[in-house]
C-alpha cells in the first residue's frame, strides 16, 4: 500500500481509505470484524467513521478491531449528525430502528445539532466506542455555515486539541455544503473530506483554491450513472491520479472487493 501526509497535517494515511457507513449491514458481529480484518491485511491503514453510521455500531465495531493495536490505524470520526434516539445497543437493535424508519422516516433522519455540548458529549462517547484516547481527525459532518457559531466551535475543537482527543479537525460533506468555508479559509477548514467524480470533477473547487485534494469519495457510485460499463479498476486508477497527495475513501461490504479495491493502491 502506498502512504500520503495529508495536507496540513503530519498524519500519514494509506492511499486507499475504508468507510464504515455501511458495515452494519452485515447482521454478524463476525462478519463485521473479518471486513476490517481483510482491509487491514489488504493495506490499509485509515479508517472513517461517525456516531452516525450503524447508531453507532460501526465506531463500537472499530473499536473493537483496533484495541491493543491502535498505533497502526488512523481513525476520523464526526461530529453534528446523530442517530434519532441515541446509540443503539447491537445489531438487532440497529436493524429494528431501520425497518421502523422505512415506516416513519423520521427515525432514520439524523439529528442535526451544532450546539457545543452536544459535540462535546458525543466526542467522549465516540471515544469510547473506539477504545481509544483520541482521533486521528475529527470532521463536521455536512456542516452548513449558516447553523453553527462557527467561533465557539473552533474554539472548542482547539480545547479538544490541547486535551490531546484530536490531533486535527476539519469539514465533510458534499461540496455545495464545504464551498463557503473554503472561500473565506476558514480555521475550521483544516482538512476536507467531499465527494468528487471523474466526469463533473466535483472537487475541483478545492484545486481553484490552491489546495490539495485530502480525502475524496464517490468515485465508483458515480460510475454506475456516468460509465456503467467502466470497470472498477479504471475508475479508482484514474481517482487516485486524480488525487495524488490524498486518500480515496472506498466502502464495500463484501471481502474479495475490499481485497479488490486495496490492490489499487498499491
Amino acid at each position: 500500500m502506498q502512504f500520503s501526509v495529508i495536507e496540513n497535517t503530519a498524519v500519514r494515511v494509506s492511499r486507499i481509505s475504508f468507510g464504515t457507513a455501511s458495515l452494519h449491514h452485515l447482521f454478524s458481529r463476525a462478519n463485521r470484524r473479518r471486513l476490517l480484518d481483510t482491509a487491514a491485511a489488504s493495506g490499509i491503514t485509515h479508517f472513517d467513521t461517525s456516531p452516525y453510521y450503524g447508531y453507532g455500531l460501526a465506531e463500537s465495531d472499530l473499536g473493537t478491531f483496533m484495541y491493543g493495536r491502535r498505533d497502526a490505524f488512523t481513525v476520523t470520526t464526526k461530529v453534528g449528525l446523530y442517530p434519532f434516539g441515541g446509540a443503539a445497543q447491537g445489531a438487532f437493535g440497529v436493524w429494528t430502528r431501520k425497518m421502523a424508519g422505512k415506516l416513519y422516516s423520521r427515525l432514520s433522519a439524523p439529528e442535526v445539532d451544532w450546539h457545543v455540548q452536544r459535540a462535546s458529549d458525543s466526542l467522549d462517547a465516540s471515544l469510547k466506542r473506539l477504545k481509544t484516547d483520541h482521533v486521528d481527525f475529527l470532521f463536521l459532518h455536512e456542516p452548513d455555515i449558516r447553523l453553527l457559531n462557527a467561533g465557539e466551535v473552533l474554539r472548542w475543537v482547539e480545547a479538544e486539541q490541547s486535551k490531546g482527543k484530536v490531533r486535527y479537525w476539519g469539514l465533510a460533506g458534499l461540496p455545495a455544503m464545504l464551498m463557503p468555508w473554503l472561500h473565506i479559509d476558514h480555521p475550521l477548514a483544516q482538512v476536507l473530506q467531499t465527494r468528487d467524480d471523474m466526469v463533473t470533477r466535483s472537487a475541483d473547487f478545492v484545486l481553484e483554491r490552491g489546495r490539495q485534494l485530502q480525502f475524496t469519495y464517490g468515485y465508483l457510485s458515480s460510475r454506475s450513472t456516468h460509465d456503467p460499463v467502466e470497470s472498477a479498476v479504471d475508475v479508482v486508477r484514474k481517482a487516485l491520479a486524480r488525487n495524488t497527495s490524498g486518500s480515496i475513501l472506498v466502502s464495500t461490504r463484501h471481502l474479495k472487493r475490499v481485497k479488490q479495491l486495496a490492490g489499487f493502491g498499491q
